[in-house]
C-alpha cells in the first residue's frame, strides 16, 4: 500500500432562478412597477461522488486512476408570458446520472524530462438559469432559456512533454483533442433573439506551449501560448452552423509576464492577448469596436502586495494599464484601480 495514495471525496451543489417582470410608469424609477408580464423559475441540484488512486508503479513512473459519479435533477419547471399563447407552463422533473472515468500517466524517463499522457469523460449539466431564464435587454434582445436542454459531456485526451533546461528553465508543449456531445450552444434566431439549444457534436483540438525562467529564488519569468481549434461537426437544429467555430472562444491566447516575491512583499506584471471570438454562431459578426463584437485585444494588469499579518494582505491593483478601447459585448472598462484587503483564518 506504500506505493498507493488514495483521494475521495463528494460533493452537492443546489440552484434555483426566480424571475418576475414588470412593467414600469417610469423607466428611471423600479418602485413605479404595474402588471406582470412574465415570471419563470426553476431549480436543480446536482450529487457527485469521486476518488482517485495515485499508483507509484516505478521511482519514475506514476499512473493516476480515478471515476466521478454524477446525479443530476432539475424540478419546479414554471413559465408564464403573461397574454401569449401557450402560456402558463409546467415543466416535469428530470434527472440524469452519469459515470465519468479518468486515467492518467506521468514518466520521468530523464531527471529533467516528463512524459504525461491522459484521458477523460467529463459532464456539466445545464445551469438553472439556462433552463428557465428568459430575459430581454433594453436595447430589445432576447436571451430564451430551455427546460429541454440535455447535460453535455465530453470525453477528451492529452499527450505532453515537460523538459528542464539550463539552470532554472523550464518549458512544456501539450496537444489535446477534446469531443463533445450535446454541447450547450446559443443559438441566433434573429439579430434580436438567441435560445439556447443542444448542438449534436463538436469537437476541439490544438496546442498548449508555456516557458519559465526562475531568475532567483524570488524572481520568476513566464509565457505561455494556446491554440484551439473547435467547431460545430453536428448540429440537426442548425445544420448550416456544421464547420463553423464556437462561439465565445478565442483561437488564440497569449500570456507573457512576470512575478516578484521577497518577504511580505509581492508583485507581478502580465500582458494578455485574446483573439477575436464569435457571439453569432453563424460567425458573421466580423465587425469589431462596436457593441456587441468580441474583439481581440491585448490587455497589461499588474498587482503589488504586502503581507500586514499573518493572517491579512493589503493589495493595489491595475488593470489595463495602456487603456485598450476594445469590446467584449459591452466596451471593456478602460484603465482602473483596485485595492484590497484580504483577510484569512
Amino acid at each position: 500500500m506504500e506505493r498507493h495514495l488514495l483521494t475521495f471525496g463528494g460533493s452537492f451543489r443546489h440552484g434555483w432562478a426566480d424571475t418576475t417582470e414588470h412593467n414600469l410608469t417610469n423607466w428611471k424609477d423600479e418602485e413605479s412597477k404595474t402588471d406582470i408580464t412574465y415570471q419563470s423559475w426553476g431549480k436543480d441540484r446536482t450529487y457527485a461522488l469521486f476518488a482517485q488512486d495515485e499508483i507509484m508503479i516505478l521511482d519514475n513512473l506514476t499512473t493516476y486512476l480515478g471515476f466521478r459519479q454524477d446525479w443530476w435533477k432539475t424540478y419546479d419547471g414554471y413559465a408564464n408570458q403573461i397574454g401569449t399563447a401557450g402560456y402558463p407552463k409546467q415543466y416535469a422533473s428530470r434527472d440524469v446520472s452519469s459515470f465519468n472515468p479518468k486515467a492518467a500517466l506521468v514518466y520521468n524517463p530523464l531527471e529533467k524530462t516528463t512524459l504525461k499522457t491522459s484521458v477523460g469523460k467529463a459532464f456539466r449539466p445545464p445551469a438553472v438559469y439556462e433552463l428557465y431564464k428568459t430575459w430581454t435587454t433594453t436595447t430589445g434582445i432576447t436571451y430564451a432559456g430551455n427546460p429541454d436542454l440535455k447535460p453535455e459531456t465530453t470525453t477528451s485526451w492529452d499527450v505532453g512533454i515537460e523538459q528542464g533546461l539550463w539552470k532554472g528553465a523550464k518549458a512544456g508543449l501539450t496537444y489535446f483533442e477534446n469531443y463533445l456531445e450535446d454541447l450547450i450552444y446559443s443559438k441566433t434566431v434573429s439579430s434580436t433573439y438567441y435560445d439556447k439549444i443542444n448542438v449534436g457534436k463538436a469537437k476541439g483540438k490544438g496546442v498548449e506551449l508555456e516557458v519559465e525562467q526562475r531568475l532567483n529564488k524570488g524572481l520568476r519569468l513566464f509565457a505561455n501560448f494556446t491554440y484551439n481549434d473547435a467547431e460545430v461537426k453536428e448540429n440537426k437544429v442548425k445544420p448550416e452552423t456544421v464547420g463553423k467555430a464556437l462561439t465565445d472562444l478565442p483561437e488564440r491566447m497569449f500570456n507573457i509576464g512576470g512575478d516578484f516575491e521577497k518577504g511580505p512583499f509581492s508583485a507581478n506584471l502580465t500582458g494578455r492577448y485574446v483573439s477575436k471570438r464569435y457571439f453569432n454562431d453563424e460567425n458573421k459578426d466580423t465587425v469589431n469596436r462596436v457593441h456587441g463584437s468580441y474583439d481581440p485585444y491585448f490587455i497589461a494588469e499588474a498587482k503589488v502586495s504586502y503581507r500586514v499579518t499573518e493572517f491579512a494582505t493589503l493589495s493595489l491593483s491595475m488593470d489595463n494599464i495602456f487603456d485598450r478601447y476594445y469590446f467584449s459585448y459591452y466596451q471593456a472598462p478602460g484603465r482602473s484601480w483596485f485595492s484590497e484587503l484580504t483577510i484569512k483564518f
